[in-house]
């Protein structure tokens, strides 16, 4: 297997993951509704969703395999060695 060895999916045990994103989609969302006056208050439920999520999702951050498309959990400081292990591989390039 080529690439990082950190997070593996439990489902298939490929290596080809990424982050779900789930709280960038709240936040895009609050902003889209914020730009006209009728969507103010729904800007402001999906602000505070995506407020929620964050909180929610600081220790366990929700990955998903690009192969079985299966989401799972990983801890912030795999996550942390994930992230630290691409750069690593991009700079190599």
């Amino acid at each position: 297997m080529k690439g990082q060895q950190i997070i593996i999916c439990p489902n298939c045990g490929e290596n080809k993951v990424k982050n779900s994103g789930i709280g960038k989609m709240f936040l895009w969302f609050a902003v889209i509704s914020a730009i006209t006056i009728i969507g103010i208050p729904l800007a402001i439920v999906f602000f505070l969703a995506w407020i929620f999520v964050r909180y929610v999702q600081k220790d366990n951050l929700r990955m998903i395999c690009m192969q079985c498309k299966h989401m799972f959990k990983v801890d912030e400081s795999t996550y942390d060695r994930y992230k630290q292990a691409l750069n690593n591989e991009l700079a190599r390039k």
